[in-house]
């Protein structure tokens, strides 16, 4: 009885770490997803296919959801105590909350539109959405990896 109990409490703590993976990988997949189509509006803005307010009131829309997303993976890595996996995607979660709290008062948002024109501040937004691309996806393949892993053992 008693080796049974033990199977049984490992079988639960391997099912949660593919659980835990299989929610970091999804989480990375729709973040890459959501900085592609902040990326495509970006280029929108740049081409003067949106109107800059418009343009900017849909890029705000999404800040609050890209950092709350980007928090998820970091908060369940540290509750698994993964601690590698989560000093690697801490940076990108506490960069976009930085972002966030420092707003200046009186602005529009992140994206501002009387400012989002002024010194290239477009081309440097997009080369930012190119990084966290890539960020993303390397947590994603990170994620995906260790699901393997992990539903393998």
């Amino acid at each position: 009885v008693k080796s049974s109990h033990a199977r049984d409490g490992v079988v639960r703590r391997e099912m949660g770490e593919v659980a835990i993976f299989f929610l970091c990988m999804v989480d990375g997949l729709s973040l890459v997803a959501l900085t592609v189509y902040l990326l495509v509006l970006l280029s929108d803005l740049e081409c003067d296919f949106l109107n800059t307010k418009q343009g900017c009131k849909q890029l705000n829309r999404w800040v609050m959801p890209e950092a709350l997303l980007t928090a998820v993976t970091p908060v369940c890595l540290l509750l698994t105590w993964h601690w590698f996996l989560f000093l690697l995607t801490c940076p990108m979660a506490g960069y976009l909350v930085h972002r966030i709290v420092t707003l200046p008062p009186g602005s529009l948002g992140v994206f501002d539109p009387t400012e989002i024109r002024n010194r290239g501040m477009l081309s440097k937004l997009q080369t930012e959405a190119f990084l966290k691309i890539g960020y993303h996806l390397v947590v994603f393949f990170i994620s995906l990896y260790c699901f393997m892993i992990a539903l393998l053992l």
